[in-house]
């Protein structure tokens, strides 16, 4: 469940509600799956597409009773292993898998899941190189002062070594924060009370304790970011430098930096085309790449690094600093 919830911040109910497919008046099924390289197999989530004037849930909309499996593939296309899964019965379309298994870097991977009803739904992922940590700098920093137009602490910087790229483009990655501090311990309040102050200034006047939960706020990622963005080394390896606006928490946080493979790039890419537009009718499709299915099947490899980001001014009581 653990990447099922960090990629559902880019919306996939959104694609089902924009993807002219799910306008039509026989259903499909969404797939939602991702494979981090060097990682045990996730879970398979299986739903299908809501009318365009119904609600969207994934647990009215489950798909039970499927056979699922995924496959890794060898060199000429054909099968290598197959790794099947079941479904799970605390989640009604969650679908887990029987054995363990590694999800190995550069490897194709297909998806197969036959529902009771309709055509066998199938999808391949082509996982990205593994990606390393290689060092990290200003581990412990402080925000800056919204009060001082001077502040400017050092930002930190993850230092990674990015494996060899077998895509016609160069590696593109996606960047997520995630506080460590204990949210759900902490009531809501009035952004002026002690949980208030746990969120920078960008993230703070977001907040409504009327309407939102601290944790609701605790990941936060951006968009597709290019190689280019970054900074080469003589090395091979790439520095990233962490911008404030992508911290919601001060205390500790971890950063990871995710190269993506071409599943979750289209998506994203095309994703990010459709907040753009203005106008319904300029409002594009989602690039996916589900066989008699909608959704995603995508893949990728990470690095990461915690940071301590201190409060401006920091006084004793402010903000816990420790998860």
């Amino acid at each position: 469940m653990r990447r099922l919830l960090l990629f559902a911040i880019f919306g996939l109910a959104a694609l089902v509600g924009c993807d002219t497919a799910a306008l039509e008046t026989e259903s499909q099924v969404v797939v939602e799956a991702y494979l981090e390289a060097g990682e045990p197999m996730d879970s398979v989530r299986l739903t299908r597409t809501a009318r365009a004037s119904a609600e969207y849930t994934p647990e009215r909309t489950a798909v039970q009773g499927a056979d699922v499996q995924v496959q890794r593939l060898n060199d000429s296309g054909g099968v290598a292993a197959t790794v099947p899964y079941t479904e799970t019965d605390s989640t009604d379309g969650l679908y887990i898998p029987e054995t363990p298994a590694t999800v190995k870097s550069q490897a194709t991977y297909r998806l197969q899941a036959t529902p009771p009803e309709g055509p066998v739904v199938t999808a391949e992922t082509t996982v990205p190189a593994p990606v390393e940590a290689v060092r990290t700098q200003n581990d412990t920093t402080t925000y800056p002062d919204p009060d001082d137009e001077n502040s400017d602490p050092p930002q930190f910087e993850l230092t990674v070594r990015p494996g060899p790229s077998a895509l016609e483009r160069q590696n593109v990655y996606v960047l997520t924060s995630r506080s460590l501090l204990e949210l759900q311990s902490i009531p809501a309040s009035p952004p002026d009370s002690v949980a208030g102050r746990l969120l920078t200034p960008f993230y703070l006047e977001q907040y409504d304790a009327d309407s939102d939960t601290l944790a609701s706020f605790r990941v936060n990622s951006s968009g597709l970011l290019n190689e280019a963005n970054f900074t080469s080394n003589d090395d091979g390896t790439v520095s990233i430098t962490l911008p404030w606006l992508a911290v919601a928490f001060y205390g500790p946080n971890q950063i990871r930096a995710s190269v993506v493979d071409d599943n979750l790039y289209d998506f994203l890419r095309t994703q990010s085309a459709q907040q753009m537009s203005l106008a319904p009718g300029e409002i594009p499709n989602v690039d996916e790449d589900i066989e008699n299915g909608t959704g995603i099947f995508g893949s990728f490899a990470e690095a990461s690094g915690n940071v301590l980001i201190r409060p401006p001014n920091l006084t004793g009581d402010d903000v816990p600093l420790r998860p």
